[in-house]
């Protein structure tokens, strides 16, 4: 066993590296447990009243039920009709946004096709928001005008209509998102520590001296592939241990009062297995220490910013999602993302599950077989 044992003599000259992540990871682990429990939560959920500004230059019946329509979600300013005003107390912050009715607003809003003008920072969420709440009011004039209902009594319907409101309520029991944020994460702790470790590891076991040493001795290769193959699940079980201990560390009692804590550990042992694929590919591909550094650098941080690991999925633009499938992170983080809201599982989220495990230990397969490839093809250059 003498290249199993020389794996575990090379790791431990790199514990250090394994203990810096380690403690990096759980103090942003800790914070993390922190921000998420920061605070009550209810589940409840209430919208957020702006300071806007309004320019009335129609002074009709419809521009006055605009405005009491805006003032019951917002705060609402009535403001003299100068441009470099408007814009100035927008710039100032004074105010979020400038509406500016125009003349003869029933006609050509309401009835017309034309926009209500607003005055706002470039690029601003908030534009959107009021925007939304205009549009309602103007499609809400025009069902109940479209309905037989005169001027008068329209303009009164639909100034009732914003008084409904709905109440809404988080009707899970899990209220804070411990799990979530804290295994999320866990992909780069993977990547980071055996992509480097092993990954320098198995790069000087692909020096041509230490090769020719191990042919010549009595020990086949055969042998040596199954020492190695021992050493690196040695080590990735190891890894999966200490990672999901201090994961379960930091959140405890949510952790062990999920429903689905075993398939959360399962889904774990998945990424690790393609995190040890990856550090293979590594070793087997780097012929110097800076080009492991280099590649693990750009497989950890690269995974982990397109699979959906430091940005949430949600948040993944088309392109750049449809790319992330092809990574192991992707299928990791939408498996954590359905293991951690999800008390109950249904077929189709269980098939989903499998699905994402299945991917990940098929990205191992072909990491380890490019690397079986490429290692062969040199040894037979040289």
């Amino acid at each position: 066993m003498k290249v199993y044992k020389g794996y575990l003599i090379a790791l431990k000259r790199n514990v250090s590296t394994v203990i810096l992540y380690c403690t990096i990871f759980f103090g942003v682990a800790v914070s993390m447990v922190y921000l998420s429990n920061r605070g009550e939560n209810t589940g409840a959920y209430s919208q957020e009243r702006l300071a806007i500004g309004i320019v009335d230059r129609d002074n009709s019946l419809w521009s006055q039920a605009l405005e009491k329509y805006l003032e019951q979600y917002h705060d609402v300013t009535v403001m003299e009709d100068d441009m470099d005003e408007l814009a100035e107390a927008v710039y100032g912050r004074r105010i979020r946004y400038a509406v500016i009715i125009p003349e003869n607003f029933y006609e050509e809003c309401i009835q017309g096709e034309r926009k209500v003008e607003s005055v706002t920072e470039s690029g601003s969420q908030w534009e959107y928001y009021v925007n939304s709440r205009v549009d309602n009011f103007i499609n809400s004039a025009r069902v109940y005008l479209a309905g037989g209902y005169t001027q008068e009594e329209a303009a009164e319907n639909v100034l009732d209509t914003a008084d409904i409101q709905a109440q809404v309520e988080l009707e899970s029991s899990r209220e804070d998102l411990g799990i979530y944020n804290v295994f999320r994460f866990m992909p780069y702790l993977y990547f980071s520590i055996l992509c480097f470790v092993l990954g320098l590891i198995q790069k000087e076991y692909q020096n041509i001296d230490i090769r020719r040493r191990l042919e010549a001795s009595s020990m086949t290769l055969k042998n040596k592939n199954i020492q190695s193959l021992l050493a690196f699940l040695t080590v990735g079980i190891f890894s999966w241990i200490l990672c999901e201990g201090i994961g379960i560390a930091t959140c405890f009692s949510e952790f062990w009062s999920s429903p689905n804590k075993w398939l959360i550990l399962l889904n774990g042992f998945t990424i690790m297995l393609g995190a040890l694929a990856a550090a293979f590919f590594v070793g087997s591909m780097a012929r110097t220490e800076a080009a492991v550094n280099g590649m693990a650098n750009v497989l950890s941080l690269g995974f982990c910013f397109l699979g959906g690991i430091f940005v949430p999925l949600e948040l993944l633009t088309g392109v750049v999602r449809r790319i992330g499938q092809f990574f192991p992170t992707y299928w990791y983080a939408q498996n954590i993302s359905i293991l951690s809201f999800n008390e109950t599982l249904t077929d189709s989220l269980k098939t989903t599950l499998i699905q994402g495990m299945g991917i990940q230990i098929l990205f191992a397969l072909a990491c380890v077989a490019v690397a079986l490839t490429v290692g062969k093809a040199r040894r037979q250059e040289e």
